[in-house]
C-alpha cells in the first residue's frame, strides 16, 4: 500500500471518528432507561460500510482511545470510567460490529446479482446493518449492564434494550438506504483508500 492510500484512510478513519462523536453528542435519555437515545449506531453502520473491516474498526477505536486519555468523546465526556461505565459493553461492542459490518458489505456491495434489484439490495444490507450494527450490540452491552449495575436480566433488557429496538430498526433502514444510495461513491473511497488493494492480497476484506 502506498503513501497516498495511507494518507487517505487516515484523513477518513479520522472523519469517520468524528461523525461518531457529533452521533454521541446527540442524545436524550428516557425516563425508564439508563442508556441515552444517541445516533451512534448508525455511525457504526456507515463507519464498516463506508472505510471497510480494518478502517471502520479504527475509526472507533480511535475514539475511544481518545475518550481513555480523557478527551470528551463520549457524550461530552470523557475517562476511563466512561468505557467501564453501564455503557461500556455497548461502547467496546461497536468496535466489532463496525469490523463485521466492513467485512460482510464489502462483497455484497460487489455482488452483481444483487444489485440486479435495488430493493434486494436495500433488504440485503438491511439486515447486515439489524444484526450486527443493533443485535449484535445488545449480546455485549445487556450483560455488562447486569454486572455493573446489579440489574437482572430482564431490568436489564428493560432500561437497555427495548426501548431502542424500534429506533435501531430505522437507523438500520437509513445505513441502508445511505448504501443503496451511494453505492458508487463507497466503492470509490474503499478503493481510493486501499481497502480493495488490501483485499485482494489476502490482507484484510473490507
Amino acid at each position: 500500500m502506498n503513501k497516498n492510500y495511507n494518507i487517505r484512510s487516515y484523513v477518513f478513519i479520522a472523519l469517520f471518528a468524528a461523525l461518531f462523536v457529533v452521533m454521541s453528542a446527540i442524545s436524550f435519555k428516557l425516563s425508564i432507561s439508563q442508556v441515552p437515545i444517541t445516533l451512534q449506531t448508525l455511525a457504526v453502520c456507515l463507519s464498516g460500510l463506508f472505510l471497510g473491516a480494518r478502517n471502520g474498526l479504527l475509526s472507533i477505536l480511535l475514539v475511544l482511545v481518545l475518550t481513555a486519555i480523557g478527551l470528551p468523546m463520549i457524550h461530552g465526556e470523557g475517562g476511563v470510567a466512561i468505557l467501564y461505565g453501564y455503557t461500556g459493553g455497548y461502547l467496546f461492542s461497536f468496535l466489532w460490529s463496525s469490523l463485521i459490518i466492513g467485512y460482510i458489505s464489502g462483497p455484497l456491495l460487489r455482488n452483481e446479482t444483487i444489485w440486479r434489484s435495488k430493493i434486494a439490495a436495500f433488504i440485503t444490507l438491511f439486515i447486515v446493518m439489524e444484526l450486527f450494527g443493533s443485535l449484535f450490540v445488545y449480546l455485549f452491552g445487556v450483560p455488562w449492564m447486569m454486572h455493573s449495575l446489579g440489574f437482572s436480566f430482564q431490568k436489564a433488557m428493560s432500561a437497555g434494550c427495548y426501548p431502542f429496538l424500534i429506533g435501531d430498526a430505522l437507523k438500520s433502514v437509513l445505513a441502508a438506504a445511505i448504501g443503496v444510495s451511494l453505492r458508487p461513491s463507497i466503492l470509490k473511497l474503499r478503493e481510493t483508500t486501499g481497502t480493495r488493494k488490501l483485499e485482494t492480497t489476502g490482507t484484510v476484506i473490507g
